[in-house]
């Protein structure tokens, strides 16, 4: 049976994207840290400092392009909301959106400002906000989805990705939802006629003359349907609130739900699609905190990431950082595709495991005694194995000690 500090410290590993031994050390029982966890009465902060560019060069400059990844290392870094860190993520991930193609960081920026808004929020005000998204309309075409030019992707990927899953639509509710999707374009501030605009520059807008306008019959509805229509109709489907729920159950508690668990956590949620009753009924439950499930999850690399950054408090350069995690495939804001990100066992391929000693860089200093004990407390891991403590205790010094724990078969699970 799990200790109760590791049971504090799969908790905090579960509901955030690290679990660092000072965080721990402020709860005396996993009840108590579930329970702090939840609390949103804490000042929320989710502001940028960042100013919107004033034109495509700026745009593209390098400070810009930086923002989002520096923002999100920013708050993984900080430990300040770890639910909210965990459902950022999450939401980030559902809705892969990939900033090599967007080409533009302010708009990442606000992106992922909007999904950390609503991360914890409806479900349904998300996905009506995804869908008229100025980085989702250059990443899935909606920017060239207009009457006589209709463009599928977005209109596929909704039904697929985001909601109802595939095998639940055919190929005409792919036009007839792109249909309703077309008309909404961004205000780029070297637009010709920018002056025909009520947006802020780089912001969406609706235009009706690219809207078709004809009627329309999606998933057995019809009429003269428009993006909002089209959202709430996929929100009625009956297989929409089972997938969202099945995968977040998933991302928290590393196994699927039983039929009548998910049955009964989706009729509930698909009542007002409301996201942080659903994070509490399923974390709040017997099967949360099952020794079965402690460390059977692969700890992604960002996890690791984010671990090390909040075990170790560096001060690791963003450039490193990136080039870390883009090596491993595992970028913030660069998902390999619009399914998102890896996990699971295809992470524990032989070039991911190499490339995990990386993350060792980023640890500038250390004291010259660190034992292995208080290494692995640093990085949340109490329940380390006779055999993993005997290969750190013979390392010949600190920094390799620390190499081969951020590599333990401990440190790997969560």
């Amino acid at each position: 049976m799990a200790s109760t500090q590791e049971q504090i410290s799969h908790v905090v590993r579960r509901m955030g994207m690290g679990a660092a031994g000072p965080t721990i050390a402020e709860f005396s029982t996993p009840g108590d840290a579930i329970e702090t966890l939840l609390d949103r009465s804490r000042p929320q902060r989710h502001m940028s400092e960042v100013q919107a560019p004033t034109g495509f060069e700026e745009a593209r400059s390098i400070e810009q392009r930086q923002a989002p990844l520096r923002y999100l290392f920013t708050e993984l870094t900080s430990g300040r909301d770890p639910l909210e860190e965990r459902m950022t993520w999450f939401w980030h991930d559902h809705f892969a959106t990939g900033a090599r193609k967007v080409n533009v960081g302010w708009l990442m920026l606000q992106q992922h400002l909007t999904v950390r808004e609503n991360a914890l929020g409806n479900f349904a005000d998300l996905l009506h906000a995804i869908t008229t998204d100025p980085a989702m309309l250059v990443f899935l075409d909606g920017v060239d989805n207009r009457l006589g030019a209709i463009n599928e992707n977005y209109g596929r990927e909704v039904m697929e990705l985001f909601t109802i899953g595939r095998g639940n639509y055919t190929e005409q509710d792919v036009i007839e939802g792109s249909r309703a999707f077309s008309g909404w374009v961004i205000n780029r501030p070297t637009r010709r006629n920018s002056d025909r605009f009520s947006v802020e520059p780089w912001e969406s807008q609706f235009v009706p003359e690219f809207h078709d306008g004809g009627e329309k019959t999606y998933l057995g509805v019809t009429g003269n349907l428009n993006a909002a229509d089209a959202i709430n109709i996929l929100l009625d489907q009956p297989t929409t609130a089972p997938n969202i729920v099945a995968k977040l159950y998933q991302e928290l508690v590393g196994t699927q739900p039983d039929p009548s668990t998910l049955e009964r956590l989706s009729a509930d949620f698909a009542a007002d699609y409301e996201i942080l009753p659903l994070v509490r009924a399923i974390v709040t439950s017997a099967e949360f905190l099952d020794g079965d499930v402690i460390g059977i999850k692969i700890r992604t690399p960002l996890e690791r990431a984010a671990g090390i950054l909040q075990g170790f408090g560096t001060n690791a350069e963003l450039r490193f950082l990136a080039r870390s995690l883009e090596r491993v495939n595992y970028l913030p804001f660069n998902p390999p595709n619009v399914a998102g990100f890896l996990t699971g066992e295809r992470l524990l391929n032989p070039f991911s495991l190499v490339h995990a000693f990386d993350l060792a860089g980023a640890i500038r200093t250390v004291p010259d005694d660190m034992s292995t004990a208080d290494i692995m407390q640093r990085l949340g891991l109490f329940d380390v194995s006779p055999n993993t403590t005997s290969v750190l205790d013979t390392a010949p010094n600190v920094p390799t000690r620390i190499a081969l724990a951020i590599n333990s078969p401990e440190y790997h699970l969560t």
